[in-house]
């Protein structure tokens, strides 16, 4: 390796990305679009304001499980960036960082695997800045998987290449740091192509001895991964049978987020983003279609250099990726096309997950492999068209005066958006041809010995394209966005000191509404999210427990059972359940918070009961507006073990005098023995101990905790702590210790078999 070059490469690599992420890092501006609010809300906000990892979160539906969903990335090790910066800052750091971290380990990783420093450049510059990674900065979660791909490669190239246990080990800890960032689809697709890029490495024989040694290496980084994500695997399988998930996805779901064949050609014309302060016209560049990647854009002159791919040498190499390329793009077709539900139907599995557009990862990184490899041609070249070039340069001169001499003008049209559209269209297609004629004659003149020079302006034209066609996808504004509004801070002040945060029902405007001002003005749209509470997660950033937001894509079918209980609710029906359930105030964007009158006590003493042994029925009765809930309680066990006594008493509240994420400690005065019910979702792995004694907890009206309790005055603390949860943590430490110690003691053997050669050598 030419350590030089590379050097400056990568302190290259970093300061376009420096550049790129420039308006993000100025200080007070955040992101805001896309999934950054229920990062920012649910997940970042668990590290900063409420202290680290978040096992059950307060602040959704009833309390839900937070760290039993994978996409929690409750025990990611670098979300203490959050507990530094805060949530909105946090997130700009994490996205940078983890973007910086990509550009610097692919770079050397396509350095490992054999191509040459020019050639690793212009495909780092490519698949960093391209419409893929750039499109995942506002889904942190996937974003965090892909940012270890390059290290991944580094390590499994190690692996065939010097001590295949020392890499073993390193690679599983990349491998588990993937897991824990949540994405696991997206985790087992980074192994596939790691495995691919190491083992059709440029010169490398495909040997079996190579193809067992790095199959290998990725079982038993797999089987370290899992043991050290014990405890997020113990949490989510024990979650899955009771979710929303347990039979999968049908098939319409999973391809919600697939591609049609009209917005195909977003992969080869960018589109056109404006400045966020161009409002209301910034939108208008999505003249493709909303989709799940807000770009597909894979650069003009990465496209020509694709194209000479196949005159390069390695035919079999760059067949595989071309059969890649293809296979990604029938994919991300999804229903579209009949290969992803081809998948769907036959393959084991595949229908727990979704979104055909993720496989934009198998397009993209393909395309970059094909560009490498057209480059690597290209470098090797004799020949050079110095007149051809200069004409290129030209043209892309004349085009480029053209442009600067009629600047944008939107506002010529007024409100014709139709024209607008195809005026920004015809715009984007001349810059680009500004940037292919650039290339192009970069191309024509590459066979001239300083050929090295011409590969960094290649990176550099390259850079340019995706920095012009990405630099505003993933919008930022000032510092003060997430603010609450009126409503929302007159609650706060009032309810300040209070122990129970409040409980509400958030009621969004119609559908009709939301996608009409989706097509107005998305950024306006978006402005209105956080008071709104339309973005999952804003509930847990104002400190409300919003019923309404079910905690993500995996939640309890409790859930979806309540849903379907005030659905099927009319009139004073409908208030009486949510009073019932513990939900203070109904929350209207326009008028903020009117109360529901009648609300049932968070705790309460009950003494007459009732034993069901069906669930559903419970539920039924429980939501009937004769049935009285305010003194009979329904406990789902036999009849015969919930019978009241003799003289039953009316019931009366209990006192919370701690509310914490998982525990809270409840005090109750029983005139004589009877039930203690607390309004919090029934979930395994809550225990209860009434005066330090453990007391069995039951599920009470379908939906809450209850506990026994003697008469007298007693303090029950409800704790949660799941038993399967302590074990997988000791299984997972005690491994974790175990790896990395197996590691060092590896690493110290290594250098001291290299001291002892060393020292041979001299003698």
């Amino acid at each position: 390796m030419n350590f030089r070059k590379d050097h400056a490469y990568l302190f290259l690599l970093l300061g376009l990305g420096i550049v790129f992420w420039a308006e993000a890092l100025v200080p007070g501006n955040m992101f805001f679009i896309r999934d950054i609010p229920s990062a920012i809300a649910a997940k970042k906000y668990s590290w900063s304001g409420l202290n680290g990892p978040t096992l059950w979160l307060p602040y959704s539906f009833f309390g839900l499980p937070h760290a039993a969903n994978p996409q929690s990335e409750a025990f990611y090790p670098l979300n203490f960036i959050f507990s530094f910066f805060g949530p909105e800052r946090g997130v700009v750091f994490d996205v940078v960082f983890h973007h910086l971290f990509f550009l610097i380990t692919f770079y050397l990783a396509l350095r490992k695997v054999g191509f040459g420093e020019e050639a690793s450049l212009i495909g780092t510059a490519g698949f960093g800045f391209g419409g893929y990674l750039i499109s995942l900065t506002f889904i942190p979660l996937f974003l965090r998987t892909i940012a270890w791909l390059g290290l991944l490669i580094i390590c499994l190239n190690n692996v065939l290449e010097t001590r295949w246990l020392k890499w073993t080990l390193c690679l599983g800890l990349v491998m588990a740091a993937q897991v824990m960032s949540g994405e696991i689809q997206l985790a087992g697709m980074s192994w596939a192509l790691a495995f691919a890029v190491v083992v059709l490495a440029p010169g490398r024989k495909v040997r079996s001895r190579d193809l067992l040694k790095a199959s290998g290496a990725l079982v038993l980084g797999l089987a370290g991964s899992v043991i050290m994500n014990l405890p997020q695997i113990a949490l989510t399988k024990e979650l899955v049978p009771l979710s929303n998930r347990a039979a999968g996805l049908s098939l319409t779901d999973a391809t919600e987020w697939s591609l049609s064949f009209s917005q195909l050609g977003s992969l080869f014309f960018p589109n056109y983003l404006l400045k966020l302060t161009m409002f209301p016209y910034w939108d208008l560049g999505f003249f493709y279609g909303f989709s799940y990647f807000l770009s597909h854009y894979l650069g003009v002159t990465l496209i020509i250099m694709a194209v000479f791919s196949f005159a390069a040498p390695e035919k079999s190499r760059v067949l595989f990726w071309l059969v890649l390329f293809y296979f990604g793009l029938a994919m991300i077709l999804g229903g579209n096309l009949g290969l992803y539900p081809f998948f769907y139907k036959h393959l084991p599995g595949f229908n727990l997950f979704k979104f055909p557009e993720k496989f934009f990862l198998f397009v993209n990184f393909s395309f970059i492999l094909l560009a490498v490899y057209g480059y690597e041609y290209l470098s090797g070249w004799k020949h050079y068209f110095s007149r051809g070039a200069w004409v290129c340069w030209l043209a892309a001169a004349v085009i480029m005066i053209f442009l600067f001499i009629h600047p944008l003008r939107i506002q010529d049209f007024g409100e014709n958006y139709l024209a607008i559209t195809g005026y920004l269209f015809w715009r984007n297609i001349l810059r680009i041809s500004i940037l292919f004629l650039v290339g192009l004659g970069l191309i024509l003149m590459i066979g001239k010995a300083k050929a090295r020079w011409l590969g960094l302006g290649l990176a550099l034209a390259i850079f340019l394209d995706l920095f012009a066609a990405h630099r505003y996808l993933n919008a930022v504004t000032a510092g003060d966005f997430f603010q609450p509004n009126a409503f929302i801070q007159e609650l706060s002040a009032e309810r300040k000191n209070r122990i129970v945060p409040p409980r509400i029902l958030s009621v969004p405007p119609t559908d009709l509404d939301l996608i009409e001002k989706m097509k107005i003005s998305p950024i306006g749209y978006l402005a209105e999210l956080p008071n709104k509470l339309l973005a999952d997660g804003w509930s847990v950033y104002f400190g409300l427990d919003d019923i309404r937001w079910s905690g993500g894509t995996l939640y309890p079918e409790e859930v979806n059972k309540f849903r379907k209980l005030l659905v099927g609710a009319q009139g004073k029906q409908y208030d009486q359940i949510l009073a019932r359930a513990g939900v203070e105030y109904f929350y209207y964007p326009d008028r903020g918070f009117a109360g529901i009158p009648g609300v049932f006590p968070r705790a309460g003493i009950y003494y007459q009961v009732r034993g069901m042994n069906d669930r559903d029925q419970a539920e039924k009765l429980w939501s009937a507006e004769d049935f009285p809930a305010d003194q009979v309680l329904l406990i789902e066990t036999d009849p015969e073990k919930a019978a009241s006594g003799p003289a039953p008493l009316k019931s009366e509240p209990a006192r919370i005098i701690e509310y914490l994420n998982e525990k809270v400690t409840v005090e109750a005065e029983a005139r004589e023995a009877g039930w203690l019910l607390l309004l919090d979702t029934y979930y395994p792995g809550w225990k209860a101990e009434v005066d330090g004694r453990p007391e069995e907890i039951y599920r009470a009206d379908g939906f809450f905790r209850a506990v026994r309790i003697p008469a007298g005055k007693h303090r029950v603390i409800f704790t949660y702590l799941p038993a399967i949860l302590k074990k997988s943590v000791w299984v997972s430490g005690i491994g974790l210790l175990i790896w990395v110690g197996l590691l060092a003691a590896v690493i110290t053997r290594g250098k001291k078999q290299e001291k002892a050669v060393c020292n041979s050598n001299k003698t």
